[in-house]
């Protein structure tokens, strides 16, 4: 049987984070002949297992600058009309988005045929992270301003452009309930399909003296209030450290959370190789995680996985998977900064005087592979 031929499009592969992984899988493992386009490539940032593959990159150099301005991506919008795929040559036209993303069917629209893998919609039009981001990001006259026109602009061009995608496929029912509070959906047809977790068969299980944070560095990841509540946490317990494992995504919050700091408990570490991550989850006392509103978030899957326990946060699309794992120790999320503290601060505490249960419990995943291709045929 003839391998179907898809062209498969994600804006910017420029991390090593969730969805650049989620790409990475559907290109190297769909049955079919998979050709990858994006805006931005940056391939000393990204997973170096994308070197193996043919990239078609459809923006000029400079564009990969503008990318880590977060306002400077809305130009993304103009450029996906001077973007063309000739999609004459393939059977289906796969959208890897989290907002913008959708934007390249403006020009490339294959009648039927045309399919949205959808992380979330954009997170910065979501009522909720609006809330959260006008009080913890934008808080001058004019930041705000812009902030709240850019989303009105925005709404109005993704509603046209999800008119143009034929079959969804949502990564958690939480980035399904977003799409459908902006009457996204309509009567289209659609699925939930978690994303891939890889989880070693075999584990080695130490118990360390540290904390384990595994996560992209920006503000919606929260690093800076978990760092605020360690060093409240160490003046009580100097004993135990917390290893962050990230890229900055942003260099000015980076130099932030840096400038934090207090005491050598605390280090952040990046580009490490996968034996290297495994080690660290290995030796971990716990896993921790406490990004706001995550629209799925693998690691916490990979940290319970592994059998080790999980501080979290009590809201996220992961948290359908493990809401009843006794390995999951939950953190009461707050909208505010300070109550966001105390809260982590408050679990730690919580963590440390109690004696953590051991599960056998499995984490029931799907076959990411599998279920996308059987919608890819259906």
């Amino acid at each position: 049987m003839k391998k179907q031929k898809i062209a498969l499009f994600h804006p910017w592969i420029k991390s090593r984070g969730g969805a650049e992984g989620v790409v990475l899988k559907l290109a190297k493992d769909l049955n079919a002949q998979v050709h990858l386009y994006t805006w931005i490539y940056d391939k000393e940032k990204t997973f170096p297992e994308f070197k193996k593959l043919k990239i078609k990159v459809l923006s000029p150099k400079f564009f990969k600058k503008l990318s880590r301005t977060h306002f400077l991506r809305g130009i993304f919008l103009f450029l996906s009309f001077f973007s063309k795929i000739h999609l004459e040559r393939y059977d289906k036209f796969l959208i890897s988005t989290s907002g913008v993303g959708e934007f390249i069917s403006f020009r490339n629209y294959k009648k039927g045929e045309t399919y949205a893998y959808v992380h979330t919609p954009l997170r910065e039009a979501n009522e909720k992270i609006m809330e959260w981001n006008l009080e913890n990001r934008h808080k001058t006259f004019l930041s705000r301003v812009f902030y709240l026109s850019a989303v009105k602009v925005y709404r109005f061009f993704e509603k046209m452009a999800w008119k143009r995608i034929d079959h969804i496929i949502f990564n958690s029912e939480l980035s399904k309930q977003r799409a459908k509070e902006h009457n996204l959906i309509g009567n289209k047809e659609n699925y939930v399909i978690y994303p891939p977790v890889e989880i070693p068969k075999k584990s080695l299980i130490k118990k360390g003296n540290y904390f384990l944070y595994v996560s992209r560095i920006n503000p919606p990841k929260r690093q800076k209030e978990l760092i605020e509540a360690f060093n409240n946490f160490s003046k009580v317990h100097p004993e135990f450290r917390l290893i962050l494992v990230g890229a900055a995504d942003n260099e000015k919050y980076y130099n932030e959370i840096v400038r934090g700091i207090k005491g050598k408990n605390i280090e952040i570490r990046s580009n490490l190789s996968n034996e290297e991550l495994g080690e660290l989850y290995s030796g971990s006392l716990a896993g921790v995680f406490v990004g706001y509103q995550e629209d799925f978030g693998i690691v916490p899957l990979e940290v319970i996985g592994r059998g080790k326990p999980l501080i979290a946060v009590d809201e996220g699309g992961f948290v359908d998977l493990i809401k009843d794992n006794p390995l999951f120790h939950k953190i009461k999320e707050k909208h505010s900064r300070k109550e966001m503290v105390r809260e982590i601060g408050k679990e730690l505490e919580n963590f440390i005087n109690k004696k953590y249960p051991k599960s056998k419990k499995k984490i029931k995943l799907n076959d990411f592979i599998k279920e996308i291709e059987g919608v890819l045929r259906a």
